[in-house]
Formats: C-alpha cells, structure tokens, sequence
C-alpha cells in the first residue's frame, strides 16, 4: 500500500512538474521569442532599406556627375560654332572610348541634323523630330529610361532584349549667344544592371537580394535578370518610395509570394533633381527572417529540453528529495550572494548529484551564452574587414559623445573621409589588395586618433572620425585632419607591390554646423566633395568651404 501511494506521488509530482514547467517554458518562449524575433527583424528591415538608399544615392551620384560632364562639353568653342566638324568628331569619340557609358554622342545643327558623331552613327540624319532636340534646343534634357529607336540595330543585345538609353542632351550657342545646335548624348543603361549586380554582393544575410529600379509611373526599368521590367508595379512599398519616404515592409508582389521589401526615392543629388525613380529592395521573408525562426527556435528548443531533465529530477527525486535539496537551496543562496562559484557534490541519492551536475552544466552554458551575446554584439557593431565601427557603431557613440560634450561645454568634429582614386588599385592589383590598403588605412586612422574617439567604416572607402575638441574645435580638428592626410599619403606595401594613396577630408563641427548625427554627416559630405572638387589630398571645413582649409601642397 505504501509502495502504491509512493509511486502515486512520483507520478503526480512527475506529471505536475512537467506541465507546470512546458506551460511555463511556452510561455516564456513565446515572450521573450516574439520580442526579440521583433528587435531582430527590425535590424533586418533596415538592413534591406539602407541597401535601397544606398542604391539611389549611386544612381544619383552617376547621373550628377555625367550631367555635369556633358554640359562642360558643351562650352568648347568648336562644338559651340559647329565649323570644323573633323575636330568635333575626334573629340566625341575620344569621349565615348574613354568614358564607355556614353554609348552615343551627337552633335547636331540648328536643324537637327547630325553633324558629328560617336563612330559617324546616323551622321548625316536630321534627327529634329526625337526628343533629345525638341527639349534639348530649349535647355539642359535629361530623358528617362527608353529604347534606341534609331540605334538599336547598331548595338548588341543586352540580357536578350535591345540595349536601352538615358538622354542628356543640352542647346550650343556661339560667342554671339545665337543657338548653334544642340549637344545630345546616350547613356547606356547597362551601368545601371551593373551597380545591381556588384554594389551590394556578398553582404551577410542580404547577399541574395533583389533590386528594382521604378520609374515615376510605376514602370519597372530594372530588375534582377530582366525580371518584371516593361510591367507596372502596384506595391505599397513602392508608393512610400513615391512619397519621398525610406523604409521597409513585407509586401506581397505580383507572382502571390511575401517578400521583405526595402524601398528608397532616387531624389537627385545637389542640384540635379532626379528622374523620381524608386528603388525597391526586396528578399523572400523565409530567408531574410531566417535568423528571427532560429532565435525563436532554439529559445523553445532550450527550454523543452530544461522541462524534460526537471521532470525527470522530480520522478526519481520526489521520495528523498526535501533534505538534499534544502541544502541545495542553501548553496545556491551562497552562489547568488557570490560566495562560491559552483554547486558543491552532494552526497545522498543519484538524483541529487545528477540535478548538482544539470545545474552547473546549465550555468556554464548560460555562461557561454552571455559571451556569445557579447560577441554577436561585438559584430553588429563592427566593420568585418576592418574591424572599424559601423554605422550602427556611430549612432551610439554619437549620442553619448553628444551628451558628454553637453556636460562638458566641448565640441565634436566629425569627419567624412573618402580615398582618392582607390578603384585603379583594385583594378590593377585585385581586390585582395584594396582590402589590405583598406585595412591599413583603417590601422593608420586608429593610430592617428585619441583613445575616445571614434573611426567608422560605412563602406568601400567612406570613413567616418568623430573626435572630442576643446573650444578652439577648429584648430583641433585641422590639425588632426592634417596629421591623418601626412600619415595617408605614406606609401602602402601589399603583395609585394609599393602603393601610393591619398585621401580628402570634409570637417562638421557640433554643434556650429548641426547637434544631430545626419545633419553633421551632411555637412561633412558637402565639405568632402568641395575638397574633391579643389584637387583632391586635402580637407575643407563645412564653414569655410569657399577657402580651402588645407592641401597637399600646404602640408607637404
């Protein structure tokens, strides 16, 4: 009878344990599961939209600066009195071999016939009626994406379909300010597949997205393999990006499948306005949220396991366990006050020693577990090729840097470094090679800087310093501007060969030029490409960007 009721009450409390401990363990997973599933797919989120800005701002970077060098050609006298059309032809297509994305380059008269042009194509017709003239006699053009009416018989197909365009065409005028002709150019739009294809390439768990280029009227220009391009997009990604917003959703496209979308406008860049394109980032939500089902996974996994061995304590425990286990709730207490470190082996009964080892192997485990935690939070924070910060890194330096600054009546300066002409070095040595003058850099910028400030990667050759300065934070910041380009322009050794590098710096300074992160990275930005435009190998501070604040020349 005794026996009988003692296995009763093995069972029972067997039983009871194992229900109460799987409740509480579902519920504990489902918790703490969904709230950082949610925290994790947000940072996934935002990792696609960023891929999506970061894709506009290179289109927009590229037309800005092809806008540019067309309406620089047109000031040659000879262009602007269409006498000595030999020579114009010779300049043209000097142009078209040396910059290959000028698939075509026309200068026609005032009757828009074609005078000269890139290899003598359609030299000879009167081309009035095309766009490229009717708009391009009244100002500068620039025409969205369309296909070569007229030259798509002389160029290859691309991807199996005819190569297609983008205008830029602006009016020629002599000396006298009469209208000349006009100066039309067309812009391959395979650069465009390019940057697709390579821009964003073997980036994490974003290696295997998809991007869309949109036009204003929802026109799907681009795609991964010719995909949807020609076919009218209705997303609600795509109207965001419409309405100037950058962000993320999971939208479901036309072929019926959810995919995490990223989406960003293409809204110029300086004074070019843009073509209102959308760029639309998108990765099936199975894959991209992958990492989100793992974490959720194995919190329940963990803690099924941890209710299977409880039970299992409980069933052989529950006869002899009340005098061990008060003892073992004893050492515990001493554990959490921090005056032992592991359980002791208690004596008695197996069970005992059996939940002794479970609970220190648990401990060691957790153990382990919050050293994991603090390396994955190490990578989340850091450049992989460099081990600089990111931009993650960035914003939470700079809102305790800020704050410390604050308290302190200092400054902050934050600095936007950009390698001069660093892709000859991956085209000519390789790409191993770019990332060892990559990695040096990144040793020389550490060097170059104090303790706690702060160097950030946030990509290719964009580099970020914010530094602590005293009041005098215009001095301060020169001089370690002026120290990091003497430092730059020292010669680089990879694989043997002797590589020599420069480097052009834009100076913000908080709070005289802006208190927020993106403001001061603007201002930076603006300053860097004013230092670009001065030659290169110096810096400029964003208040002074009409002087230059420092040169090659000045420092040497």
């Amino acid at each position: 009878m005794n026996k009988l009721l003692q296995v009763g009450i093995r069972v029972q409390v067997a039983l009871a344990t194992a229900l109460l401990l799987v409740g509480l363990t579902v519920l504990m997973s489902f918790v703490v599961g969904k709230r950082s599933g949610a925290d994790l797919q947000k940072q996934i989120g935002l990792g696609v939209s960023d891929i999506a800005r970061q894709m506009a701002d290179e289109l927009d970077r590229t037309m800005w600066t092809h806008r540019g060098e067309v309406s620089v050609l047109s000031t040659l006298s000879v262009l602007q009195e269409l006498e000595d059309t030999q020579q114009i032809s010779s300049i043209v297509n000097r142009l078209s071999r040396e910059i290959p994305i000028f698939t075509w380059i026309g200068v026609l008269d005032r009757d828009g016939t074609v005078v000269a042009s890139t290899n003598d194509l359609l030299l000879g017709a009167n081309i009035a009626q095309r766009p490229v003239f009717q708009y391009g006699k009244n100002g500068q053009f620039i025409g969205d994406v369309h296909d070569a009416k007229l030259l798509a018989e002389k160029f290859p197909l691309y991807n199996g379909e005819p190569i297609q365009f983008v205008d830029i065409a602006v009016p020629l005028f002599n000396n006298n300010d009469q209208f000349t002709g006009v100066l039309a150019t067309h812009l391959s739009w395979e650069w465009a597949d390019n940057v697709r294809k390579t821009l964003f390439a073997g980036q994490g768990i974003h290696r295997a997205v998809d991007i869309f280029v949109i036009s204003a009227d929802g026109t799907v220009l681009l795609g991964a393999d010719g995909a949807l391009v020609g076919s009218s997009l209705e997303l609600d990604a795509l109207q965001q990006a419409q309405r100037n917003n950058v962000g993320w959703k999971i939208s479901t496209w036309p072929d019926g499948a959810e995919y995490l979308t990223g989406y960003a406008p293409a809204d110029g860049h300086l004074d070019y306005a843009g073509l209102n394109w959308s760029i639309l980032v998108r990765q099936p939500v199975e894959e991209a949220l992958e990492p989100v089902y793992i974490l959720r996974r194995d919190i329940m996994a963990w803690g099924l396991v941890l209710s299977i061995i409880s039970s299992v304590i409980a069933w052989w425990g529950a006869g002899f366990f009340v005098g061990p286990i008060g003892k073992m709730a004893r050492s515990i207490e001493e554990m959490k006050r921090g005056e032992i470190e592991r359980l002791p082996d208690f004596d008695g009964a197996r069970e005992i020693k059996i939940l002794s080892n479970s609970l220190n192997a648990l401990l060691a485990k957790l153990t382990e577990k919050d050293a994991a935690l603090g390396q994955m939070e190490h990578i989340a924070h850091h450049d992989n090729l460099t081990g600089l910060g990111n931009r993650l890194a960035l914003d939470v330096y700079f809102e305790h840097a800020l704050a410390h600054a604050d308290r302190h009546k200092t400054q902050l300066a934050v600095m936007m470094l950009d390698l001069d002409d660093f892709k000859p070095i991956n085209d000519k040595f390789g790409h191993s090679a770019g990332d060892d003058v990559l990695r040096e850099v990144a040793k020389r910028l550490r060097r170059c800087v104090r303790g706690g400030d702060l160097v950030v990667r946030l990509g290719g050759d964009e580099m970020v310093v914010v530094c602590h300065v005293g009041e005098s934070g215009e001095g301060e910041a020169t001089m370690l501007a002026e120290r990091i380009l003497n430092d730059i322009q020292m010669p680089f050794i990879t694989g043997g060969n002797r590589v020599s590098i420069h480097m052009s710096i834009g100076i913000a300074l908080c709070p005289v030029h802006g208190k927020t992160i993106d403001v001061l990275l603007n201002q930076a930005d603006d300053a860097l490409y004013a230092a670009k435009a001065r030659g290169k190998n110096c810096y400029v501070l964003a208040s002074d960007e009409g002087e230059p604040s420092g040169s090659k020349s000045s420092l040497a």
